[in-house]
């Protein structure tokens, strides 16, 4: 942690910044700004989600895929093979980081109409969802990629 010297209050302060944010594009900014060390978008987009979960969402690997799958019009292999040149990019580059962050971008369009098929699958289940719409995305993002990772 010498490197990351006051990370705790630091995280504390960004959950704030999180917290009371009215423009969800600019998590990505927000989160470079902090210059906390190890914390990018994945995990940055995620606390932010946590904290704002009208507003944000999460840019992990989980609903990338699945921003990739509605992209290629749910083609997995495309899709595997584009997250395949998201992963192995230099994690400490900034043209890692542009990408990203251009990434994060393009999500909400995604994950809004996932959530969307997601309330009606639930629905005709008898099953009330939750009206948290990046929240419902997150999970079902994270079942869909388990369903074709694990």
């Amino acid at each position: 942690m010498g490197s990351n010297l006051n990370a705790a209050p630091r995280v504390f302060e960004l959950g704030g910044t999180f917290r009371s944010l009215t423009n969800d594009r600019a998590v990505p900014e927000i989160i470079r700004k902090a210059q906390i060390k190890y914390l990018q978008i994945g995990v940055g987009s995620e606390i932010s989600c946590i904290i704002n979960p009208e507003k944000c969402w999460v840019a992990n690997t989980r609903t990338i895929f699945t921003h990739l799958v509605v992209k290629h019009a749910d083609n997995i292999s495309r899709a595997n093979e584009e997250l395949r040149l998201y992963r192995d990019a230099d994690a400490s580059s900034e043209m890692t980081y542009q990408l990203w962050s251009h990434i994060h971008a393009e999500l909400s369009v995604a994950l809004t109409r996932i959530a969307e098929s997601g309330r009606e699958k639930a629905r005709r289940a008898k099953v009330v969802p939750r009206p948290i719409v990046y929240l419902w995305a997150d999970a079902i993002a994270s079942y869909l990629y388990d369903e074709y990772h694990v």
